[in-house]
């Protein structure tokens, strides 16, 4: 039953590819125009989640592109969570031309369309309480979503990955999928550099499936998207010192705690 499972699962997977390709004599099935009254706002945010703004570090970062490998790595600390969060994800420029205003931010995207959604978990970090939270690129700030209950829950750090594909499918349709990938590349490709600036590196958590990373980052709460577009569960990476072969706790569970905050 399992290879069956698979099996179908890859044809679904290559149908798709071939479906969504661009061909010499034809563009991939897109909209026939834009709905602009449809357009997705290009930011998640959480009503209800206590809010907390992070210090814009970008100018006190010291080490350069040529000397990511020799980076000293930082102690686990709000500012340098900030400076992580602003040189991967932040913004980098706001633009207008006539009554048009948009940002740009640090990690490239398709169409300047952003479907990347990235959250904070963290646990023993100095000067930031344990629990999850949404980083709000626009303000560089994040929100809260989650409180663990009372107790010693050690130590981690981890950054979740997620997309919200509408964003892309508003402008590209059915090939939104693929630059929904493209982008957490992007996004990784971001991460990485900016975690070597301060002496950290990155690795993926395998052990964690797609079920268990929803729950972890709460988009299987129903009642928090009930007037928003949802968001697909990418990845978790957790983030060690440099050198560091891998961590020496197994990955994060949901555990019991309180949930704050609406999407929009």
């Amino acid at each position: 039953m399992a290879t069956s499972n698979n099996s179908e699962a890859v044809q679904v997977v290559t149908a798709y590819h071939e479906r969504s390709k661009h061909h010499l004599n034809r563009y991939a099935a897109g909209p026939e125009a834009l709905d602009w009254d449809a357009q997705p706002n290009p930011f998640r945010e959480f009503t209800g989640s206590p809010q907390y703004i992070l210090p814009l570090l970008t100018d006190e970062t010291a080490v350069t592109f040529a000397g990511l490998s020799a980076a000293t790595p930082q102690p686990f600390t709000l500012q340098a969570i900030a400076q992580l969060l602003e040189l991967s994800l932040g913004l980098a420029a706001w633009k207008e031309y006539g009554p048009d205003r948009w940002a740009l931010r640090c990690n490239p995207s398709s169409g300047n369309l952003h479907p990347t959604e990235a959250y904070l978990l963290a646990f023993g970090v100095q000067d930031i309480s344990d629990g999850l939270y949404h980083y709000l690129s626009r303000d560089h700030l994040l929100e809260q979503r989650w409180y663990p209950d009372t107790g010693q829950r050690g130590s981690g750090v981890y950054i979740g990955l997620s997309s919200i594909a509408w964003r892309e499918a508003w402008k590209y349709g059915e090939r939104a999928l693929r630059y929904c990938q493209l982008d957490i590349g992007h996004a990784l490709g971001a991460l990485r550099y900016a975690a070597g600036t301060l002496g950290w590196r990155l690795q993926r958590r395998g052990d964690v499936d797609d079920a268990r990373l929803r729950r972890l980052l709460g988009l299987d709460r129903s009642s928090d998207f009930a007037h928003a577009e949802g968001e697909d569960a990418e990845l978790l990476l957790e983030i060690l010192p440099a050198g560091t072969m891998s961590s020496a706790v197994g990955s994060p569970a949901a555990l019991p705690g309180q949930w704050r905050g609406q999407a929009n």
